[in-house]
């Protein structure tokens, strides 16, 4: 309870992560609002975008004189210059129609309500949930508030009095992570759930089939953050090195090293739930994703194996307060 309470004065990381979770909370509300997170209205050059190229592609689009000016005189706002392949053929019928059917394709594709729904749905689960999110947002709020359980006794001087106390060393590290782990929950949960509602009805469609692999990553990098936090006396820059440079850099990884991260669990069990619901989720470039019930089992075993490992580990180092 003590460590609950203590948790509400972590200012100085948690409002770094605020300000920063509030920039890209921003960021996607300005995209949603513009209705860029669909192919249709996705810019093909900053004045036409691709159902604008599509159309164009049709006839009479491919007679327009005005997607034949010369270069390098620049073609009017929306129209797009015409492509060698795009010039109709009318004394040769055969090959005149072979080309429009050739060309009424991204028309077609970009007219289909359920090819368009599918696309924009997995564009957002791949910029926002799985890059924003668990590339940056849930590392950070975790970092902030798991690392300063000991983080804060260390800086207030006061690390070597709670040890003094007639409990147990390994119960005071499991007692500081659940008193701080409904702070990484509430934390990490929240800003997902903020990211998703600026996302409008996409986001409402992500954070209701996405949340079990958000709070799973969230408990089990609290957990690593917390014994971070209990070893190292800088935990923060030792935290973002292994976010930023050892999560990013291995989770990326082809072959097995990725199985030495974290996040490719928590993105597996993503991946998994997008594919049961019927969503192409090639767009997630998530190469040899894990099963979820493997996924569910190491995420679990992460958090339960470094818990424990932290609590044996505190119990047997030395800690004192520098002058």
């Amino acid at each position: 309870v003590q460590t609950f309470q203590r948790q509400w004065r972590v200012r100085q990381m948690g409002w770094v992560s605020v300000g920063l979770l509030a920039l890209v909370v921003t960021s996607v509300g300005v995209v949603t609002f513009r209705d860029r997170w669909g192919l249709p209205h996705r810019p093909v050059r900053r004045d036409l975008t691709n159902q604008q190229y599509a159309d164009q592609q049709l006839l009479p689009g491919r007679y327009d004189p005005k997607r034949y000016e010369a270069h390098p005189t620049p073609n009017p706002p929306g129209v797009a210059p015409i492509g060698p392949h795009e010039v109709p053929n009318p004394f040769d019928p055969l090959r005149n129609g072979v080309q429009s059917l050739i060309l009424s394709v991204p028309h077609a594709v970009l007219n289909s309500r359920e090819f368009r729904d599918r696309w924009e749905f997995m564009n957002f689960s791949r910029w926002v949930v799985l890059g924003a999110y668990f590339g940056f947002v849930l590392p950070m709020f975790t970092l902030a508030y798991a690392s300063a359980a000991f983080g804060t006794e260390r800086e207030s001087r006061s690390l070597v009095w709670v040890m003094t106390r007639p409990v147990p060393r390994a119960a005071i590290y499991l007692a500081k992570f659940l008193g701080t782990l409904p702070w990484c929950v509430l934390f990490g949960l929240g800003g997902f759930a903020a990211l998703c509602l600026a996302g409008g009805a996409l986001g409402l469609k992500a954070l209701e089939l996405y949340w079990p692999a958000a709070a799973a990553g969230t408990v089990a990098f609290a957990a690593m953050f917390h014994l971070i936090g209990a070893v190292f006396r800088r935990p923060v820059v030792v935290g973002l090195v292994y976010v930023f440079f050892y999560e990013a850099l291995v989770a990326a990884l082809p072959g097995s090293l990725k199985l030495l991260s974290l996040t490719f669990y928590a993105r597996s069990l993503m991946y998994n739930a997008a594919a049961a619901a019927g969503y192409p989720v090639n767009m997630l470039d998530l190469a040899q994703a894990e099963s979820t019930g493997n996924a569910w089992a190491v995420l679990a075993a992460a958090a339960t194996g470094l818990t424990v490992f932290g609590m044996w580990l505190f119990a047997r180092l030395e800690y004192r307060d520098d002058v």
